[in-house]
C-alpha cells in the first residue's frame, strides 16, 4: 500500500496539483482489456518509431500495424488521430526526433 501511496504524492509534487486521483497496482496478466490497450498502444508507438528510423522494421509488428491504420483508415498515428470512436494524442515532447536526429547524424571523417 506505501507504494501506491508513495506513487500518487510523488506525483502529484512534481505536478504541484491534483493530477492523479489513484495508483491501484495489479498483475496486468490477468486483465484482458489492459494486455489490448497495451497490444494498441504499442502498435501506434512501434508506427510513430518506424516512420521516424529510429526502428528498422520487423514484418509481423509492421503487418499489425498496417491492420490498425487499414481499421482506422488512417495513413500514420504521427500527428496523432481522431474519428467519432478513437482519438490518439501524440505528445510532441517524447524525444523521438531527438533520437532519430542522433541516429542519423553522420560522424565527421578525419
Amino acid at each position: 500500500m506505501k507504494f501506491e501511496v508513495n506513487t500518487k504524492k510523488n506525483f502529484n509534487a512534481g505536478k504541484k496539483r491534483l493530477a492523479l486521483a489513484g495508483v491501484c497496482r495489479f498483475d496486468s496478466k490477468t486483465n484482458d482489456l489492459l494486455q489490448l490497450v497495451d497490444l494498441l498502444i504499442g502498435a501506434i508507438t512501434y508506427d510513430i518509431k518506424l516512420s521516424k528510423g529510429i526502428v528498422s522494421g520487423a514484418s509481423h509488428k509492421i503487418e499489425l500495424v498496417d491492420f490498425l491504420k487499414n481499421k482506422l483508415g488512417t495513413k500514420t498515428f504521427i500527428g496523432g488521430f481522431r474519428n467519432h470512436n478513437f482519438s490518439i494524442f501524440v505528445d510532441k515532447t517524447d524525444g523521438c526526433d531527438d533520437v532519430a536526429n542522433r541516429q542519423t547524424k553522420k560522424e565527421p571523417s578525419s
